[in-house]
């Protein structure tokens, strides 16, 4: 009988797996057959197949995976990668060796940069190279491995979750770290996935995975595996036993009711969200669809995107927020524009493209208790600029306008909160760039985790954003990741906040935070 062997690495997404190691290291010794134009051709279907799954996960309410799926897509289009390795094949290098050299050294590149952020998406650009060989190879991807697998490799890219060659169970990765696409998608799919050296695993080895505490059992015991599948259950249990609690109101111990919200991208959010028992959504994300799109997108086009999102929120409350594009996830007609201007200030600059979208807002919200929000909000003149823009829309439809939220990500907002308050008829809190900020950290810092907004500079910026609200009788909710940790819930609610706007997959775990929570709110001296 083989021994057990166990490995301690770090965490990367929680969760326990039980199944067989199946090892996904690219096959770097068959030869590619293939002309310049095969591998320029490769470059396309994968980004083809990229954009495709990305479609299927939106479908699915997958919003984080889907983002990465795009953000993938892109890279295998880069002209600059695409023609490295073009060039090298029409040198004479083998195909495979060309582009797997292209892919390595821009990933190198960035490997080397400061940005800790910018430095993980060097696995993201081996990984498309590692694609594009695969697709020259005519490799199937099938799994070797019978049942359920736990994926194994020195550097394991994002796209071998998206696209996983077998019902995956768990993955283990040398190579990597919490801020890694391969993290972010495991933690949206609830797969887990440790960082850890496993320089002996074999295909088809048993194996137990735990990614709370970063370890993996190979060749478990017959009590470890069982530990592992009574956790699992215990998991199940759990969530079946919040499910039947979709009934209750979220209301804190001390009898304060909170406003349970979701944050939504597609239809399948939008159902999902209602389905576990949401008061409607605190916020609809409206650039996902023209991450790629080549010029502003039309009022046609956005009442197109918005109408299946928003339908099955009718009769409930529906926050669009304003197109907020940003370094991270900008489309191909902005690429020229500073970084300095993003989300709101971007959008002011080019009022029409705002003042159409607005009006496809109040087209496709009809039927909804329908709020706009504008993100990224820095001053009252701002806001002021942007009801105009809303009133106008609004009198050209013969409607009233809908309120007007301001979004509190920025410092400045803060500073500003008393006349933000008192010009805004709503506030939303989005801890997740407001925790960065006032914390000088990119807000795709692996260190910036949903806890870091229980640090103290965070909490008074959020307490002083609920208690300008107060004093106006605005609503004040938090949207951010933040909202989504049942460890963090009680300390938000604590500041006075009155709503929480969360994954909908996270809103039956929050709504039981709210409810254990006792949330007397001091006033402020």
């Amino acid at each position: 009988m083989t021994a057990e062997r166990r490995h301690h690495g770090r965490p990367g997404a929680p969760g326990v797996g039980l199944g067989r190691l199946l090892r996904v290291d690219p096959d770097d010794e068959s030869p590619v057959h293939a002309s310049a134009a095969d591998v320029a051709a490769a470059f396309d279907a994968v980004a083809a197949q990229l954009d495709a799954r990305a479609a299927v996960l939106r479908a699915e309410g997958h919003r984080e995976p889907a983002e990465v799926a795009v953000a993938t897509a892109l890279i295998a289009r880069d002209p600059e990668l695409r023609a490295a390795a073009v060039d090298a094949v029409g040198a004479g290098v083998p195909p495979g060796r060309a582009v797997t050299a292209a892919a390595g050294r821009y990933a190198d590149l960035l490997a080397a940069l400061p940005d800790p952020t910018l430095a993980a998406r060097a696995t993201d650009v081996r990984q498309v190279g590692r694609r594009v060989v695969d697709h020259l190879r005519e490799d199937p991807r099938t799994s070797t491995v019978d049942g359920d697998v736990i994926l194994v490799a020195h550097e394991l890219g994002a796209d071998q979750l998206l696209d996983p060659p077998g019902t995956v169970v768990g993955a283990a990765s040398r190579v990597g770290g919490a801020g890694a696409h391969v993290a972010i998608v495991a933690r949206a799919l609830g797969v887990p996935l440790v960082f850890v050296d496993l320089p002996r695993a074999t295909d088809g080895a048993p194996a137990v995975i735990d990614g709370g505490t970063g370890e993996l059992t190979v060749h478990p015991t017959a009590v470890r595996r069982s530990a592992a599948r009574a956790a699992a259950a215990v998991s199940a249990q759990r969530a079946a036993a919040l499910a039947r609690d979709r009934a209750l109101p979220a209301v804190t111990l001390d009898g304060r009711p909170i406003a349970l919200l979701a944050n939504v991208s597609t239809a399948a959010d939008a159902a999902a969200a209602v389905s576990a028992g949401a008061e409607g959504a605190g916020l609809v994300r409206t650039e996902l669809p023209f991450l790629a799109a080549p010029a502003w997108p039309t009022e046609a086009e956005h009442a197109a995107a918005l109408r299946p999102v928003l339908a099955p929120l009718a009769g409930r409350v529906a926050t669009v927020r304003t197109l907020d594009f940003a370094p991270d996830k900008l489309p191909p007609f902005l690429a020229g524009v500073p970084t300095v201007h993003r989300g709101l200030e971007m959008m002011l600059a080019a009022p029409e493209a705002l003042a159409a979208q607005l009006r496809a807002v109040l087209d496709a919200g009809a039927e909804t208790r329908l709020r706009v929000l504008v993100p990224m909000v820095a001053s009252v003149d701002q806001l002021r600029r942007c009801r105009d823009l809303l009133d106008a829309a609004a009198a050209r439809r013969g409607l009233a306008a809908p309120p007007l939220g301001a979004m509190i990500e920025l410092p400045q907002a803060v500073e500003a909160i008393e006349d933000l308050a008192a010009e805004a008829d709503f506030l939303s809190v989005g801890s997740n760039d407001l925790t960065a900020a006032l914390l000088g950290l990119d807000r795709r810092d692996p260190t910036l985790r949903p806890g870091r907004a229980s640090e103290p500079v965070v909490l008074r910026a959020i307490a002083a954003v609920a208690e300008a609200g107060r004093r106006h009788g605005r609503s004040v909710s938090v949207c951010g990741d933040a909202a989504a940790d049942p460890a963090v819930v009680p300390v938000l609610l604590a500041t006075g906040v009155t709503g929480l706007s969360v994954a909908p997959a996270a809103i039956d775990e929050v709504r039981a935070a709210v409810r254990a929570s006792d949330s007397a709110v001091r006033a402020s001296s």
